[in-house]
Parts: structure tokens; sequence; C-alpha cells
């Protein structure tokens, strides 16, 4: 007996949508060179598409809210694009943290501030997909406490309540939409800059 979860679905339609929304808008000049970085970027938005809409249900945990595990996966990505660049040609990497067209005597203190950039990316990738996903859970969460407080009070408030919890939900939707987007953005940016 064969079982078919993707056959005829709307999950398959959403999911077959959001690549094919992701690809069109998203394709860069690396990407169009070579299909598998695609792929790679591709599973990794809706990896983190997945992980932030997931961690808006109520009583469950986010994970990409977690500073250890958004610090981990974008350590990981920028180790693979700082260890193949070096492994291609280390020549092409030490030159790209000098600016074209610096004055020599800039160069080497241009060269440590670059450097200084390069380090810290991981950490400022890391940083804006656990800030803003932990502002939106903590902000949901309260609003909800506050809604069952109010249920008892005032039907009003609380159908005021409950519609505007219910808008925010969907603004922290489009929320988790735009944060997967720009972490594979950016991720496909600095595999650009060492290409």
């Amino acid at each position: 007996m064969k079982i078919y979860f993707f056959r005829n679905t709307r999950l398959k339609r959403v999911i077959s949508f959001l690549l094919k929304w992701h690809y069109e808008n998203i394709k860069s000049n690396i990407i169009n060179s070579m299909k598998g970085r695609y792929l790679i970027f591709s599973g990794l938005f809706l990896v983190i598409l997945g992980s932030n809409i997931w961690g808006l249900f109520p009583y469950i945990f986010g994970i990409t809210t977690q500073m250890v595990l958004t610090f981990t996966i974008s350590l990981v990505i920028w180790l693979g694009i700082v260890i193949s660049s070096i492994e291609f040609s280390i020549v092409g990497f030490l030159s790209h943290l000098t600016p074209q067209g610096s004055p020599k005597y800039l160069a080497p203190i241009l060269k440590l501030i670059e450097l200084v950039r390069n380090i810290i990316r991981p950490l400022t990738l890391a940083l804006r997909l656990s800030i803003k996903m932990t502002t939106g859970h903590v902000l949901i969460s309260l609003m909800r406490t506050r809604g069952v407080l109010c249920f008892f009070s005032s039907y009003l408030l609380c159908g005021l309540l409950i519609s505007l919890i219910m808008g925010y939900l969907l603004f922290e939707v489009g929320i988790c939409f735009i944060q997967g987007f720009v972490f594979r953005l950016l991720s496909a940016q600095y595999l650009g800059e060492h290409t």
C-alpha cells in the first residue's frame, strides 16, 4: 500500500508557490551559475520559515528564538563559505579584504576593518533572526494572557482584543516569511562576495 503525502493537497500547492516565488524573486548570478546552491538556500529558507511559523502556535517552543541555534546555523554557513573560498583561492580571499582603489598607506587599517566585518557576520545574522522572532513571540504571549483576563470582564473588550491578536498574528506570519527571506538572502550575498 503506497501513501502519497503530497498528492493533490493544498500543502503541495502552497509549497510549490513558495518555492517558485523564492526562485523567481531571489535568483542571482551565483544561483544561476550553480543550481545546487539554490537547493541548499531554498531548503534553508523553508526550514527557517517553518521554524518561525511553528513557534507562533500556543504552547510550542520557538526554536528560532534561541540564540544558540541561530548562531550555530549562521556560523556553519559562514564557515563553509570562508573555508571554500580560502580553498579555492587564498589570494582571492585576501584580496577581498582591501577595497579596490584604496590608498596604499590605508591598506593595513582597511584590511583589519574588513576582517572584523567578516568575522562578526555570523553573529549579526543570528542576532537579527533571534531577536526579531523573540519580540514577536513575547508580544503574542502577552496579548494572549491579557485576552484571557479580559474574557471574564467584558465581551466587547474581549472581541476587540481577539481581533487585535488575530491581526497581529497575521502580521507575525509576514515577519516570519521576511526573516527567512532575509536570512537566506544575506547568506547568498556572503557567498557572492567570496566567489
